[in-house]
């Protein structure tokens, strides 16, 4: 996965400085303002992971699901601080669970319940081993570094123009990396299991 990355980060690269340019260049500031499309774009790919994460568990077992599980909470606990889904009309009576206070509680409930789980199946410390040694680790590492960036521009610790896209690309970066190995994992996979039957059959050959 890391030569996966490494390969395609400079077309990564140059579509951020072109879609920076494009906004710039022509003033497409509503491109990333709040709820636009890069918010959006954020949504899609946090929720979408979070499903895959949490498909990637039900395939797994011991560390390997704890582990999946908890990078799915992960996504959704981003999704929720990224869409503000008290203002969609589906759930807009329920809004307030996903919002401000409500919002905390929910994610300390369900975060709770999962270090319960970790905790009583006594696998506190091979879980962090896992972690810590796992194969995708680095793109862990670098959806927080980005992270950071944008909290950077968001706290206008750092002036410059343009500062809200900058936070909004860094952010749509960060949340694409994560994804990565969960979309990468499931396609290895289904890969896998296409290819399977052909192999039984040519060994039966």
């Amino acid at each position: 996965m890391s030569r996966v990355f490494l390969q395609y980060w400079k077309p990564l690269l140059a579509l951020n400085l072109l879609f920076g340019g494009i906004v710039i260049g022509f003033d497409l500031n509503h491109l990333h303002a709040e709820d636009a499309l890069l918010e959006n774009i954020q949504g899609i790919f946090l929720i979408a992971s979070a499903v895959a994460y949490f498909r990637l568990s039900t395939f797994s077992s011991g560390d390997a699901r704890l582990a999946y599980l908890g990078a799915s909470l992960l996504c959704f606990s981003f999704f929720t601080r990224e869409v503000d889904l008290e203002l969609l009309p589906v759930i807009e009576h329920v809004g307030f669970l996903f919002h401000g206070t409500g919002r905390t509680i929910i994610l300390l409930v369900i975060w709770s319940l999962y270090a319960r789980l970790v905790v009583s199946q006594g696998a506190l410390r091979s879980y962090v081993q896992r972690l810590r040694a796992g194969k995708y680790l680095h793109n862990f590492t670098i959806c927080f570094v980005f992270l950071v960036i944008g909290s950077i521009f968001d706290r206008a610790l750092l002036l410059v123009d343009y500062s809200r896209l900058f936070e909004e690309l860094a952010e749509t970066n960060a949340y694409l990396i994560l994804a990565l190995p969960a979309f990468y994992e499931l396609y290895y996979r289904r890969r896998k299991s296409w290819l399977l039957p052909e192999s039984v059959n040519a060994n039966a050959e």
